[in-house]
């Protein structure tokens, strides 16, 4: 029952001042997250979506989208990194009622990000074959693989701003607008692929090509709708042009304070991504496919974890900015018990419809149906660690603690995962099984990596 006593959550002193009821944290909580689960659930779903009607065109198509996910996650994760600074920064300075500060912020993340996805959009879209080549694509999928990534490539500018928009409107609790901004992009994003992929109502087949052209339409929408939400003169966040062309030092400072962890952090998750993702593709088409959609689904079912680590960085950001150390804890302990309860739902969803939502891909052959259902009873059980460790993720991101995730990312995401993946895949005989397999060991790792440094309470002492 001390799960559900706030009061018991802390030690008495560690008070600071009114502990407000479990049933108060929960309805804060819920008001913050439930946004960032709803956009990130709307946008695994557009992917899936984006699967299924990919495989319309076949089977090769789906399986060369699987190989261009990593490259494309590349580019996301330098983006990544810098949104993870602006939002500790963001809601520390929301939290202290430093309005100027935040709006420094925000002009200063946007220059940032333009350079950024200018430098990478060039990078990938000029090596866009030999990088589909490099994760593994066949010549069934060559050219399906360049053409999308090349597309989405050249059109990344859009989608890197609105992240960045969208990352600094967390930071001070706004999370609807990212839901919503993400709601109507993916719309238009379905709505364009099945008008482009199959050319129905007169547009032209474009097949894959259709599908990267819709995505990159969608983002383009979603960031017009993100630069509207900061143009209105009343709103909290306030765009002006003219700050772009000039560089605040002491805000630069700030973020570089945190930056280069934040780098660091996403850099080794990414490379343990790609590596894990060699290793699968390398299985041939059928393990690349399977895999694609497992992953899907996967993915689809992590945006609980996902919303509730956007959100509770957030809270856990603004309540040190108040100087309240004590409801950062609570808050947070909070938002990682309601997390393992989804995940127990979750879990218990995948296991039972895991054949419905497989067969929704159409898979040509028997085989890749069976491989994929017996994967998908791994996923549901990865549910479980994850949720805990990605929230406890969010809260040191949050918090600052950006080091001490950057050191976790390598020693399990960049070592243990891909390692274990290997030598269950290959030298164990067990194939995309084995794959995942790791990725369940890599998660119960860090789950218990962060749960430690979490006890620990660092992440309350850092400045920002």
């Amino acid at each position: 029952m001390r799960l559900f006593q706030t009061d018991k959550m802390i030690k008495e002193s560690e008070i600071q001042g009114e502990i407000p009821k479990y049933s108060k944290v929960t309805k804060d909580v819920m008001k913050i997250v439930w946004p960032s689960m709803v956009e990130g659930f709307l946008v695994a779903l557009v992917t899936m979506f984006d699967g299924i009607m990919v495989s319309s065109i076949g089977n090769d198509a789906n399986s060369a989208v699987t190989i261009t996910k990593q490259p494309i996650y590349f580019m996301i994760c330098f983006i990544t990194a810098l949104n993870i600074a602006l939002t500790a920064i963001v809601s520390r300075r929301y939290g202290a009622k430093n309005q100027a500060s935040v709006n420094k912020t925000l002009h200063e993340g946007l220059k940032l990000c333009i350079g950024i996805s200018v430098v990478l959009s060039v990078f990938v879209a000029c090596l866009a074959r030999p990088l589909c080549q490099f994760m593994g694509a066949t010549t069934n999928t060559i050219d399906y693989a360049t053409t999308y990534l090349t597309i989405i490539a050249s059109g990344f500018i859009f989608n890197g701003l609105r992240l960045t928009i969208n990352a600094c409107q967390r930071g001070i609790g706004k999370t609807k607008i990212s839901m919503w901004t993400n709601l109507i992009a993916n719309v238009v994003n379905i709505g364009l692929n099945w008008l482009l992929i199959e050319g129905n109502w007169g547009f032209p087949e474009l097949g894959i090509a259709g599908a990267a052209i819709a995505t990159v339409i969608g983002n383009a929408v979603a960031f017009i709708i993100c630069l509207v939400t900061i143009l209105f003169p009343k709103a909290y966040l306030k765009f002006q042009v003219k700050h772009l062309f000039h560089f605040e030092k002491e805000t630069l400072k700030d973020i570089g304070h945190i930056l280069p962890s934040c780098f660091i952090d996403q850099i080794f998750m990414r490379i343990g991504f790609i590596l894990f993702a060699l290793i699968v593709n390398y299985l041939g088409d059928d393990a690349t496919y399977v895999h694609g959609i497992c992953n899907d689904l996967n993915s689809l079912m992590f945006t609980l974890a996902d919303g509730f680590s956007i959100g509770t960085a957030a809270i856990v950001g603004h309540r040190l900015g108040e100087k309240r150390k004590d409801l950062a804890i609570i808050y947070a302990k909070v938002s990682m018990t309601i997390s393992f309860i989804c995940a127990i739902l979750t879990c218990i969803f995948m296991l039972s419809a895991r054949n419905l939502l497989i067969g929704m891909y159409k898979p040509e052959t028997q085989d890749r149906a069976n491989m994929a259902s017996t994967i998908m009873i791994i996923a549901a059980f990865i549910t479980l660690p994850q949720n805990i460790q990605w929230v406890i993720t969010g809260i040191l991101r949050g918090s600052g603690d950006t080091r001490f995730t950057a050191t976790s990312s390598l020693v399990s995401v960049t070592c243990i995962r891909p390692l274990v993946s290997y030598l269950l895949c290959y030298p164990a005989g067990l194939g995309v099984i084995g794959a995942w397999i790791g990725m369940l060991i890599d998660q119960v790792l860090r789950m218990g990596l962060n749960i430690w440094r979490f006890k620990q309470k660092k992440w309350l002492q850092i400045r920002l």
